[in-house]
């Protein structure tokens, strides 16, 4: 499907949340969460992590019932979260922003960066071997924990906005203008498998709609969301990618999670969808209270078949595929 837009709109309103999270102050201590939370892991069922605005990390051991703040030693945005283990976690963001701790978030230290860029997304296979993807099109590379990162992948000055793997070899990455790169060899070479931009004869930008998540189901399954309420998914490991009607208006989705093969959740701008039957159908599961004018940023799955939201605000929500979801009301300690 192709589609023409301003530039800025490419940007709204994610990009405008990076930039302004370049001014003010971190949250006080003991305050209640107003600050955009972008990203959420939950490597075991207990223990997760949530990242946002101003190098906010936020941990829990109760399910996400209760969070602490753990001091990430910045004040920049992180965009993305992910632990390998319980111990062994990465956050990403700004200006080539990685912070590492090996402790479960007790401390977090800086990892060098070998490029200046917007860092979108983080994802390890094992607590040594990794990947982040940014803008112009850079993809980069870790065998040692992030000790090292070298550019694997770099290609046309667009974003990169997420990356999944399914297991140590095969994996995606998506992002602008529905541009999806593709690796069977654990990050060796990546092959470009769809994304299409162009300028037409009034100078308006063409091309596909953007990509926001991806999920890697298996070696051969994967599903993507995007600009516009698109939703596609792929059987047969990329060759062909189809476009997917899940009835969401025509919103941002900004993230899918699978919780099992059978079991997918996506949100975005004021929505959340669930399916139990593998994509053939979804439902809205019901939220206390609603989330119509608010915007979910982060989905991760919590144990075999529990899902964990975050977004704009601060908000943190506890839910299933079948079971009616909750907000968090929680305190920083």
């Amino acid at each position: 499907m192709i589609q023409t837009r301003r530039i800025l709109s490419l940007f709204i309103p994610f990009t405008l949340c990076v930039v302004v999270a370049f001014f003010g102050t971190a949250m006080a201590k003991d305050e209640p969460v107003h600050d955009d939370i972008f990203s959420i892991a939950f490597p075991t069922e207990k223990d997760g992590w949530a990242a946002g605005r101003w190098g906010t990390i936020l941990h829990t051991s109760d399910g996400g019932n209760s969070w602490a703040r753990q001091e990430s030693g910045i004040d920049t945005t992180l965009v993305a979260v992910h632990f390998a283990d319980a111990r062994n976690g990465w956050a990403v963001g700004v200006k080539g922003t990685i912070v590492h701790t090996s402790d479960g978030g007790t401390t977090w230290k800086k990892q060098d960066c070998p490029v200046d860029y917007l860092l979108m997304d983080v994802a390890f296979v094992s607590p040594k071997k990794g990947w982040v993807v940014t803008e112009q099109t850079h993809i980069l590379a870790t065998q040692d924990g992030g000790k090292t990162w070298q550019v694997q992948f770099a290609a046309a000055d667009f974003i990169l906005r997420a990356v999944s793997f399914s297991d140590p070899l095969h994996g995606w990455t998506v992002g602008e203008y529905g541009y999806i790169y593709r690796t069977e060899d654990g990050g060796e070479t990546w092959q470009e498998q769809a994304g299409y931009f162009d300028v037409d004869e009034d100078g308006e930008l063409v091309g596909d709609p953007s990509l926001y998540d991806v999920v890697a189901i298996d070696a051969a399954k994967a599903w993507a969301v995007g600009l516009d309420g698109h939703v596609i998914f792929t059987e047969d490991g990329g060759k062909e990618w189809k476009t997917v009607d899940v009835g969401a208006p025509s919103v941002p989705l900004y993230c899918i999670e699978a919780g099992n093969p059978r079991t997918l959740v996506l949100a975005g701008k004021g929505i959340c969808l669930a399916s139990g039957d593998g994509g053939k159908s979804w439902k809205n599961p019901s939220f206390e209270p609603p989330i119509q004018y608010t915007w979910i940023y982060a989905l991760t799955r919590r144990g075999s078949s529990d899902f964990v939201a975050g977004g704009e605000g601060g908000i943190i929500y506890l839910g299933s595929q079948n079971k009616p979801w909750s907000r968090v009301n929680y305190r920083l300690k």
